[in-house]
This record gives structure tokens, sequence and C-alpha cells, in this order.
């Protein structure tokens, strides 16, 4: 093992430790600063190889465990956190030498990397499977959550908001948050994935070439059957109603995230543009009903995709 991509992943793990410290404590102030913590591991990742990548999600998970005398706070960082973010870093640097032949100035052969596609779909998956182990480590259970966060919502609410309501507001919750917390945790890889690739790319040490995202964006077809089970499992109710909310989440996030570099690509080289961009993120954020125009955008380029999209020109 390279001895500077040993180090390297140490202080990695230690710094996205530190970084996840605040969600882990409940620290206030810290908080925002847990959304970051995959950047460390992710930039050894993406810099030093793959097994700087994996190291630094074990010394994190070795240092919020150490730290905190927790062997499930440990869990929490390796399966939200450290793994994905080791996975993405190392499927991000895969690559394969292309059937073409190279340039003619270029002594390097060329290469084909692991296309954004598969990427994407192996956030998503690993979201919602870390969703689901973490969800079972800790016992979640929609029937006992729901009077709690009644119980802890009627502190703060005015003495107008009746009992029966706060129970309907705790119930409501309770449904959404195996929606909610893999969609996020999606959004949250794909955008660390982003910030450092850009870093590690600005410091010379990132080999795979600068990708274009709004053409190359996409998810292999695969994913529409997996929504389309998922989204069924939901009305089942129980156990594998949970699962079906928490990979209708995740790659329902991914699939939005689809529709929204379709619009990025469409729009390129049209008048207005920033104010169409502008205006369509502006309505996402105060309404988020445009969420479902984009989804189903996503779904629609995802089954327009070529069927061998995965096929045999991706990296094994």
């Amino acid at each position: 093992m390279n001895p500077q991509a040993l180090l390297i992943g140490l202080l990695a793990g230690l710094a996205s430790a530190l970084l996840f410290a605040g969600l882990v404590t409940q620290s206030s102030s810290a908080v925002g600063l847990a959304f970051v913590a995959p950047m460390p591991i992710m930039i050894a990742s993406l810099g030093w190889g793959s097994v700087a990548g994996f190291v630094a999600a074990l010394a994190a998970f070795g240092a919020v465990a150490g730290a905190l005398g927790s062997f499930y706070a440990g869990l929490t960082i390796l399966l939200s956190v450290g793994l994905p973010a080791a996975i993405l870093g190392h499927l991000c640097g895969l690559a394969r030498p292309a059937d073409s032949e190279p340039a003619e100035n270029d002594k390097r052969p060329a290469l084909l990397w692991y296309p954004l596609e598969r990427v994407l779909l192996a956030a998503a998956l690993l979201s919602a499977f870390g969703c689901i182990v973490m969800g079972w480590l800790i016992g979640y259970n929609p029937a006992e959550l729901a009077p709690e966060i009644a119980k802890a919502l009627s502190s703060e609410a005015s003495s107008a908001v009746s009992p029966e309501q706060l129970a309907d507001l705790g119930r409501f919750v309770v449904t959404v948050i195996p929606y909610i917390q893999p969609a996020f945790l999606v959004l949250t890889l794909v955008i660390c994935l982003y910030l450092s690739a850009a870093i590690t790319r600005l410091s010379g040490r990132l080999p795979r070439p600068k990708d274009d995202i709004p053409a190359q964006a996409g998810l292999p077809r695969i994913a529409l059957p997996l929504f389309a089970g998922a989204l069924a499992l939901c009305f089942v109710g129980g156990a594998a109603g949970l699962l079906g909310a928490v990979f209708t989440g995740a790659l329902g996030c991914a699939l939005t995230m689809v529709g929204l570099a379709a619009m990025h690509r469409k729009s390129r080289g049209r008048a207005a543009r920033g104010l169409m961009l502008f205006t369509a993120y502006a309505a996402i954020l105060l309404l988020s009903i445009p969420l479902l125009a984009f989804l189903a955008l996503g779904l629609f380029e995802t089954a327009k995709s070529p069927a061998d999209a995965a096929g045999t020109d991706n990296p094994r």
C-alpha cells in the first residue's frame, strides 16, 4: 500500500468524522457541516486512489465510534457517509482503454471512463440501502414515532392547534420521512461528488477529464422498473411499504436530477437561458410542485435512452 495514500486516507477520515460530529452530537451550530462530511473521503478517493477512499471511510468509522464510545454511532457515519463516498469515488476512477487509437500527439491511451448514469444509479441505491440499514438499527417504527413527534410539536404549538391536528401532523411527518431522507442523501452525495471533483481537478490530481454533466447525466433503463416496483410497494403497507418508500425517494430524486440536467442541455444556446433556469429553480424552492414535472421529464429521458446505454462501452 502506498504510504502517502494511507496517510491521506487516515487524515481524510478524521476530517470527515469531525464534520459529521455535529450531527451525531446534535450540535445546532455544527450540524450544517455534516452535509459536506463525504467530501474529504471523496477527495481522497478521487485524488489518491480507491484504497485511500476506503481507508478514509474506515478511519471515519473508527474515529466516531471511539470518540463517542458507540459502535452504532460509527455505523451511522460508515453507512450514510463513509462507504457511499468511497464507492462513488472508486466508480468515478474506473476506466479502461478505448477500442479506438489515441490521438496522434497524445502518448497516453484513450480511456473510457465509468459513465455518469451508472454513478448516479449507484448513488441512489447506496442511499436507499444505507437508510434501510440505519432504520433497522434504530428500530424505526412509524406507529411509535408519530405520537412522539406530536408530543414534541405540542410544546411549540399555540393553544389554537388541537391535539387531533398535532396527531395528524405527526403521522404525516413519519409518512414522508422514508421518502425524504434517502432523496436528501442522494442530493447530498451528488453535490459533494461534484464539488470534490472540482477541488481535486484544481489540484491537478484528478485523472478523469471534466464531464459534460448536462449531456452525460442520465440513468440506465433498469432504473425504470426499479422505480415502478418501489412505487408499487408503497401501497402494500407495513415493512414492504417502508422499503418501497425508501427506494421511491432515492430513485425519484435521481430521476428528477436527470430531468433537471435535460433542462440545462435543451436550453443551451437559447435566448434568456439564464432567466429560464432562474425561474425554474425559484419555482422549485418556493413551490416544490415543479419537481414532479422534472421527475416526469427524467422518466421520459431515461425511457428514450439507448437500451445498451450501460452496456459494453463501460469499464469493468
